[in-house]
């Protein structure tokens, strides 16, 4: 069973897609909070900060603006998670 899931992040100009992504962590209106697979399906408000996203083989941070995330998930096998982020605005974050 893979402990894997498929992120995008969208802008109104861009999007960044992942499809294997292990942790998300993101800057919520209450502080910030962490997604992994067969995390409970939710609409989540985000607030300007940092997006951390860790993929099976690196991480990624982005810079983001407010917006929304939501979290399907699925505990079957044969459909995967997903992970959308909708922000304002996005950019990669120097390594």
């Amino acid at each position: 069973m893979s402990k894997l899931f498929k992120l995008d992040i969208v802008t109104p100009i861009k999007t960044f897609s992942f499809d294997n992504v292990s942790y998300v962590k993101c800057p919520g209106v209450d502080g910030y909070f962490g997604i992994m697979k067969n995390h409970t399906n939710s609409i989540i408000n985000l607030t300007d900060g940092t997006i951390s996203v860790k993929t099976d083989k690196s991480e990624v941070k982005f810079s983001c603006s407010y917006g929304i995330a939501d979290i399907n998930s699925d505990s079957s096998d044969d459909i995967e998670d997903k992970v959308l982020l909708l922000v304002e605005n996005a950019e990669e974050l120097d390594k």
